[in-house]
């Protein structure tokens, strides 16, 4: 009689309810829009803290304008390496973490190896030097593969589920950083150039002002205009320092004053990107 009882009491006892297991994140390829996010922030991360730090070296080191612009190009090489080592062995980078995407081996959804992940890091610059062709692949490629991620057999992924406001503020400002980058570059390329282009070709122009007023310097000293640039630096009271400014803003090897009995016109290249040519007057 008791063994029935407690038979009936197992019986009639309700069922514990099975825990549902979580529904894993759907694979999707990440848009192109926030992988561009994902990239400015970054190359931010590196490239504000290396020029402040290349600043502070051509400052103490009194670099000219060349070794400058050698010194900011480095900030290539401690970008390749963060891209890489923050890509492979299921690690992501700071940019990638914040917008939820990751790298992944295209074919196996495995992490990429530290050698492959190098080969993608460098492959942005391939995608970058064809006139940004190879990021435009991801345009048109149906899992947004850029020509880095061919190189390299990856593709990015999305790595956490995002809510429709947040995939929205991705998009919109992917898409704002793209265009405005669209348009730098094609000031670069086509217009005007950026505004430290611009300065530069301003501080080549006001040297050669410098050099026109010891040209009446030395015609008031001595009667006649001249083409002899150290003789018009010895005027200026410091010559080490004139030379010094003058290979600093213009291009010596296309240095030019022509002089007749009447006047006097100078022109040179200013030390930008384009060696714009300046003149005076």
């Amino acid at each position: 009689m008791e063994e029935h009882r407690i038979q009936n009491i197992m019986e009639d006892a309700p069922a514990e309810p099975v825990a549902e297991a979580p529904q894993e994140l759907e694979a999707k390829p990440a848009g192109v829009a926030e992988r561009f996010v994902a990239l400015l922030i970054d190359w931010s991360i590196i490239s504000i803290p290396y020029q402040l730090l290349a600043a502070w070296v051509a400052n103490q080191a009194n670099l000219d304008l060349e070794q400058i612009y050698l010194l900011v190009g480095c900030v290539f090489i401690p970008f390749i390496f963060y891209e890489a080592v923050f890509s492979c062995s299921g690690r992501s980078t700071l940019g990638k973490k914040l917008v939820g995407i990751r790298v992944e081996d295209s074919q196996t959804g495995e992490p990429l190896s530290f050698t492959r992940a190098l080969v993608r890091s460098f492959g942005y610059f391939i995608s970058g030097i064809i006139l940004m062709c190879g990021f435009l692949l991801a345009f048109i490629d149906n899992r947004h593969r850029a020509l880095h991620d061919y190189l390299a057999g990856s593709v990015v992924m999305q790595a956490r589920p995002k809510s429709w406001g947040e995939k929205a503020l991705l998009t919109l400002t992917g898409l704002a950083l793209m265009a405005a980058v669209f348009f730098y570059l094609y000031s670069q390329l086509f217009g005007a150039g950026s505004l430290t282009q611009q300065r530069l070709i301003n501080r080549a122009q006001e040297h050669l002002s410098k050099i026109a007023y010891l040209e009446e310097v030395h015609r008031l000293h001595f009667g006649y205009y001249t083409n002899d640039l150290l003789r018009l630096s010895i005027l200026s009271g410091d010559p080490v320092q004139f030379q010094r400014d003058t290979h600093a803003v213009l291009d010596n090897r296309d240095f030019r004053i022509g002089v007749s009995e009447r006047g006097y016109k100078i022109s040179a290249r200013a030390k930008d990107a384009r060696k714009t040519l300046v003149y005076y007057p």
